[in-house]
């Protein structure tokens, strides 16, 4: 009978026949009579909790302790079988120790401090569902959750609580529990320090308040060294590479070169004796999973796997250029037990390969004029590196190289077990930290959650593909303009829809639910009683091309619309008669004054109206009333020449920023229900009406304007483009389309 032997059988071979002859009876090929003294004890405990043992209990085996919810295993999270036939020492790389392993109860950092407020109660230590209550002092509006509670992984819930009054430039950033601040000057350009003391900071220390009333970077947060994530944020993280690589119009041409777009993808895995061949194992699957979760898409990927300890082993490589199958069916091959004895992680030389491939396709793109891929790097670590060279100044080597293609590499760490918060922070380049809406370095307690992380992202729980404000394509390229440049990308604006109207005109307009599309009134104010000669096209840049043809079964015009003469409320609703489909090319947009913009956008406690002022001062600086740099983007089919007379096929895109409303100079009186823009040299202009002014914010897209009018009839000649002010306009939309939630 053709057997096929299993890991610890091929490891045994390699051991001397005793170790071989047990693995041959384990597998059922001699009688089942086992040499206990051949095998690590099985009489090891956890107190308060429980083991999974291996298959197997030989050397370079893994047992993993298990622990109740809110709680955690201590001294280590899992022990090896050594050569000597006993388990690894009860020592993490705290250099803390312990005779008996137990369960601990996970706790959160208190807050040390709530500027312009008190919380309660106040304790020492918060223990899991403990939950803390804020309040602001008379004069201050409270920002984000009323209450925060205490998480089985020792974080907290909800984003940062803090107290603000409007005549703030930038708002309270607020202060991370277990941190100290130390200016607190909120003035633009002002900074702000944050030090987190014993504990980790996670994110930048300082933060800046720009222009725009932002502060730069993300909202940094203290957390004790046990404190791990959530799996469901690194299951995020990997739905959204894979959107990138699905969903970035690989198949079209790039405009200079005209070669297919590329992406390189490094997995760099910790094979060092303390893994274990368990824990090893689960890694390759991690790297498998992902491989086969994109291997439909033809010619798009190269992978390169380097597993390392004492020193790094290339499995594959990009320039192989293998096929996801034949990736795959190599990874199988990989046995533990060639690291058996691998007492190093050194984890800098398996950086340097992989700079060096970096540094070779460098090298060939340059000369052979092709565009260069973009490097996503996946680092899976245990414990602390040890040798040169340091990993974080490799990783700042290769950041330095791509330095002259932003947006071309990002370096994911993912962190298991007792491993160096403060080591695997610094592995990732300060450029991606400051990147709003993402993550990039996370910690497990096991390589359970990495697996876990793979079955979340199997079943796609948190894609949400059809949630509002996701772009298809979520690359960011550089933005057009309508006025000249060049057009869209699929993908790009994909609630984005062209309105035709009678005599061969046609508007622009933005899908924010299942049944309507938001557009101007002045678009469709003379199609009253006339909607059979309505169409909607969605799905395409294109002007004459649809991936859906909708049938209007109404239209709303704002009751207090004052015709051509005025523009206000410039403001229209279309119900179609069948429910949008949607897909990667047709998504809603976000709208403020949600639900949805409330939880991404931290909005303020408070009545609707309330949240709703505070959003409108976020996103639009009160219709340029207050003197802050708002950009947001324009598109449409329009007038794309100075002067010109001829609208364009291709759907076109414009950078702009809003205006401080005295200096719109309007055609027509200016109302609060309006707000004026303009780029440098972009504008939106003639059939371009009705479409969407929108931002990004929290890594979602909001529509804040609709496109009315231009300060003149001539495209690019003393532009400015006029827009209706969506979040005035809130309390007309809300009253109307009833399959948005509101509060």
């Amino acid at each position: 009978m053709a057997v096929q032997l299993s890991t610890s059988f091929r490891w045994a071979r390699l051991h001397g026949p005793v170790m071989e002859l047990m693995v041959l009876l384990t597998i059922g090929v001699l009688p089942a009579v086992i040499c206990e003294d051949q095998l690590c004890s099985n009489e090891e405990v956890i107190i308060g909790g429980r083991i999974e043992w291996p298959e197997n209990r030989v050397e370079g085996s893994v047992m993993t302790y298990i622990c109740p919810v809110g709680f955690r295993p201590y001294p280590v999270s899992w022990r090896y079988c050594n050569k000597y036939k006993s388990w690894s020492q009860l020592k993490n790389v705290y250099r803390e120790t312990a005779l008996q392993a137990t369960c601990k109860e996970m706790t959160c950092l208190a807050p040390e401090y709530f500027e312009f407020g008190s919380f309660d109660p106040v304790k020492n230590v918060y223990r899991v569902n403990d939950s803390v209550r804020f309040q602001c002092f008379n004069g201050y509006q409270l920002i984000g959750p009323v209450t925060r509670t205490c998480l089985p992984n020792g974080q907290w819930t909800g984003n940062l609580p803090r107290c603000n009054t409007e005549d703030m430039f930038c708002s309270n950033p607020g202060i991370p529990f277990g941190a100290r601040m130390g200016r607190k000057h909120y003035d633009v350009f002002s900074t702000v320090e944050y030090q987190c003391g014993a504990y980790i900071l996670r994110g930048l220390s300082e933060r800046k308040c720009l222009e725009s009333g932002q502060w730069s970077g993300v909202e940094p947060r203290c957390e004790n060294k046990y404190a791990f994530d959530n799996v469901e944020d690194l299951t995020k993280e990997l739905n959204t590479l894979e959107l990138t690589i699905r969903y970035r119009d690989l198949s079209s041409r790039t405009h200079d070169t005209g070669q297919k777009t590329r992406i390189d993808i490094f997995f760099v895995i910790d094979a060092s004796r303390s893994v274990g061949n368990e824990n090893f194992m689960k890694s390759l699957n991690f790297v498998k999973t992902f491989i086969n979760r994109v291997s439909d898409i033809s010619g798009a990927i190269r992978f390169e796997v380097i597993t390392f300890g004492s020193y790094p082993i290339k499995i594959t490589g990009i320039k192989e250029s293998l096929t996801p199958k034949a990736m795959i069916e190599r990874i199988k091959r990989v046995e533990y037990q060639e690291y058996y004895n691998n007492t190093g992680r050194r984890t800098g030389l398996a950086l340097e390969v992989v700079r060096t491939s970096i540094n070779e396709t460098l090298n060939l793109q340059a000369e052979n004029g092709q565009p260069f891929p973009k490097q996503t790097i996946f680092i899976v670590t245990t414990g602390q590196y040890n040798g040169a060279p340091t990993p974080s100044i490799v990783t700042k080597k290769i950041s330095d190289l791509l330095a002259h293609l932003p947006g071309h590499l990002v370096i994911y760490a993912i962190g298991i077990g007792e491993v160096l918060k403060t080591y695997l922070e610094d592995l990732v380049p300060i450029k991606l930290k400051e990147t709003e809406g993402h993550q990039y370095v996370f910690y497990l307690p096991t390589y359970h959650y990495l697996v876990k992380a793979q079955e979340e992202q199997r079943k796609k729980d948190n894609l949400q593909p059809f949630d509002c404000g996701i772009q298809g394509n979520v690359i960011q390229r550089p933005i057009q303009r309508i006025l000249g440049g060049v057009g869209s990308k699929e993908y790009e604006w994909p609630w984005q829809v062209l309105i035709a109207l009678p005599k061969r005109e046609f508007c622009g307009g933005s899908i924010i639910s299942r049944h309507w599309i938001l557009s101007a009134a002045h678009c469709v104010n003379d199609t009253v009683g006339k909607i059979s000669n309505l169409t909607i096209s969605t799905g395409s840049t294109k002007r004459r091309e649809w991936l859906q043809r909708l049938i209007v079964e109404k239209v709303i015009i704002h009751d207090n619309f004052s015709i051509p003469s005025e523009m206000n409320n410039d403001i229209a609703l279309l119900k179609t008669k069948d429910p949008i489909i949607f897909n990667s090319r047709v998504r809603p947009v976000c709208l403020p004054c949600t639900k949805k913009s409330a939880e991404l956008l931290s909005s303020a406690v408070g009545s609707w109206d309330e949240t709703c002022h505070l959003e409108d001062g976020v996103l639009t600086g009160h219709g340029g009333r207050v003197q802050k740099i708002i950009s947001g983007y324009v598109s449409g089919w329009g007038y794309f020449k100075k002067n010109g007379r001829l609208p364009s096929s291709f759907l076109r895109h414009a950078q702009v920023n809003i205006q401080h409303y005295l200096t719109c100079a309007s055609p027509h009186p200016l109302t609060e229900t309006m707000f004026c823009a303009k780029g440098d040299t972009t504008d939106s202009c003639r059939g371009d009406s009705g479409g969407p002014f929108v931002m990004e914010r929290s890594q979602r897209w909001f529509q804040v304007g609709i496109t009315s009018f231009g300060r003149t009839s001539v495209c690019g000649v003393n532009f400015m483009g006029f827009y209706s002010r969506i979040p005035k306009l809130m309390s007309w939309i809300k009253e109307r389309v009833t399959d948005l939630e509101y509060e």
